[in-house]
């Protein structure tokens, strides 16, 4: 995943229902000498901290102040007591310049009825532009699709980004997506509110 020196990123951790009472950890390093740097049962503010969302099956985990020191393969992981703790790698890469695909946020909030837009910014990144939901499916420029709902992918070249607007947004549509481009991902969270009427 590239990100850029000094800014932030979150990534969603993903975990089976079976494990929701186990605790989970973000380590750094070798999978089999893999320290934990930060836990759920003990979640710290600074340079990276954690959130578990349970009802969703996920934690985040935000790293401030990125400098090239932060560069290496890290690991989401389960606890797993008298057995081999389970996870997915994620590769971070951090570079000076803009890295191969951004977004200007990785939340963004919409309400019910309306439509959100995310700018994923390519930069010289030529491969092909899609938008995913975490599993689920992915929409592409030419498909305009998710999950059987509309979708407009538009790409502005001079830019070098494309915007993805969502209309019509259902409490349903709340969840982690993501902007690809060339083989690279970056994590979107998208969360709707309920229509208030006064």
């Amino acid at each position: 995943m590239p990100v850029q020196r000094g800014g932030s990123v979150t990534i969603p951790c993903f975990y089976d229902d079976r494990y929701k009472t186990h605790e989970k950890y973000w380590c750094r390093g070798n999978k089999s000498s893999c320290t934990p740097i930060v836990l759920t049962d003990s979640p710290q503010e600074g340079k990276v901290s954690v959130r578990h969302y349970p009802d969703q099956r996920v934690v985040t985990v935000t790293i401030n102040n990125l400098t090239a020191g932060d560069s290496d393969k890290y690991w989401c992981r389960v606890k797993i007591s008298g057995g081999s703790d389970v996870g997915d790698r994620v590769n971070l890469s951090v570079t000076d310049g803009p890295p191969g695909l951004s977004v200007d946020n990785q939340e963004v909030t919409g309400v019910e009825g309306d439509s959100v837009s995310v700018q994923c910014r390519y930069g010289n990144n030529k491969g092909h532009r899609m938008w995913c939901k975490m599993g689920s499916s992915c929409a592409s420029e030419r498909s305009g699709s998710l999950d059987g709902r509309p979708v407009l992918i538009r790409n502005d070249t001079e830019k070098k980004t494309f915007i993805v607007t969502m209309r019509g947004l259902e409490r349903k549509d709340t969840g982690w997506y993501w902007c690809d481009a060339g083989n690279r991902q970056i994590p979107v969270h998208i969360i709707v509110k309920r229509k208030q009427f006064i």
